[in-house]
């Protein structure tokens, strides 16, 4: 089970990380260079920050499971009906979930070097 765990803990962190990444910088872009001339909400910015965020996950997801196999996790060898107990299921989505949650909290990153001067204008 911990095999599971790590198979889907691994990768998912990848994805939380390059998610919010793309997602916070995209939004943010968006929203300093271009709210103004579309005549767009912030929330609209994040929206479309959001969008192009899932756009590259998806282009990108290939990438991210490659590397991790380069990291050794392979698929543990186990049997169909293994794969589809419900424990080995509940250690998969602990795993993707931890993962999930991991990834997004380090791809938070570019929000200590975004300027918050736009606030105080």
């Amino acid at each position: 089970m911990r095999k599971i765990l790590l198979n889907n803990l691994i990768p998912f962190i990848g994805f939380g990380f390059l998610d919010n990444l793309i997602m916070i910088l995209a939004g943010d872009f968006i929203d300093v260079k271009l709210s103004a001339i579309l005549g767009i909400t912030t929330l609209a910015a994040a929206a479309w920050g959001n969008l192009i965020s899932d756009v590259f996950g998806l282009a990108l997801a290939g990438y991210i499971e490659s590397f991790s196999a380069k990291l050794g996790l392979a698929t543990p060898d186990i049997s169909p009906k293994q794969s589809d107990m419900m424990v080995t299921r509940i250690f998969a989505a602990v795993g993707r979930t931890i993962g999930i949650v991991i990834g997004c909290l380090i791809g938070m990153v570019p929000l200590l070097f975004i300027s918050s001067d736009l606030l105080h204008v």
